[in-house]
């Protein structure tokens, strides 16, 4: 990708190698949030410091920590759709960040089976999509079993449209938070299903309900080989799950 290089609409799937979420994880949690919020960044300027050349040829670096390590990437343009794929973050010093993608490249490290996509790193490092002005309701997951459903709205729990938009873990959430002294809470319910979804960062049911029940985005991602779940016109990331 050219430092001028656009991707469709901004948006990319990202996903990373198994060495660089591990490599995440030894950092403090300032130094991987900023990691990753220069990563996502790279959906709206893919470009990143310079391209490599010889065996990385087409990959790029990008400067993070205070310029201190370079992390290792490649950005794609695959049937109109963005990809980024993540190789490992290091030192610049001795070389020795290209040595180790240089490494990694040769190693075939780079099967779909072996890439962690974005919002589950998230999940292995344990931070939050909103703290990466991402938004962790504008995607549909697959639904609570009908059962669960019919019983959340059975015991006054939610209503009909937004229990039917939740997750399997969401409503479990809401089912098991959703009661105060004088039984069921909608209330108490819907707090915890977002709680369960957005940890610390509030949200209002009917723009749960609004933004989950918008048109899907649907692009077909390169890696995941699955169709994206977020809302049509998202920002950023793709996601398949």
């Amino acid at each position: 990708m050219k430092r001028d290089g656009r991707f469709p609409g901004d948006r990319a799937e990202i996903t990373f190698t198994d060495l660089f979420v591990e490599q995440l994880s030894e950092l403090t949690n300032q130094e991987c949030e900023d990691v990753l919020s220069a990563v996502v960044a790279l959906c709206g300027s893919p470009g990143g410091k310079h391209q490599l050349s010889d065996a990385l040829t087409g990959w790029n670096t990008l400067t993070v920590l205070g310029g201190h390590q370079r992390v290792v990437y490649r950005a794609l343009t695959e049937a109109g759709i963005g990809s980024i794929e993540v190789l490992c973050v290091g030192r610049r010093k001795a070389d020795e960040v290209y040595d180790m993608a240089e490494a990694l490249v040769r190693s075939g490290a780079l099967t779909r089976e072996e890439l962690t996509q974005l919002w589950d790193a998230f999940s292995l490092l344990e931070v939050i999509a909103e703290d990466f002005d991402l938004d962790g309701w504008d995607y549909r997951p697959p639904p609570a079993p009908e059962g669960m459903v019919r019983a959340a709205v059975g015991a006054g729990l939610l209503g009909a449209d937004l229990a039917a938009l939740l997750s399997k873990d969401e409503l479990e959430a809401a089912m098991a938070g959703g009661w105060g002294a004088d039984g069921a809470d909608p209330e108490l319910a819907v707090q915890a299903a977002i709680h369960r979804a957005r940890g610390r960062f509030p949200a209002l049911s009917d723009r749960v309900i609004r933004d989950r029940a918008s048109d899907r985005c649907g692009a077909l991602m390169p890696r995941a080989q699955a169709r994206c779940i977020r809302r049509l016109d998202h920002p950023g990331p793709h996601r398949a799950r």
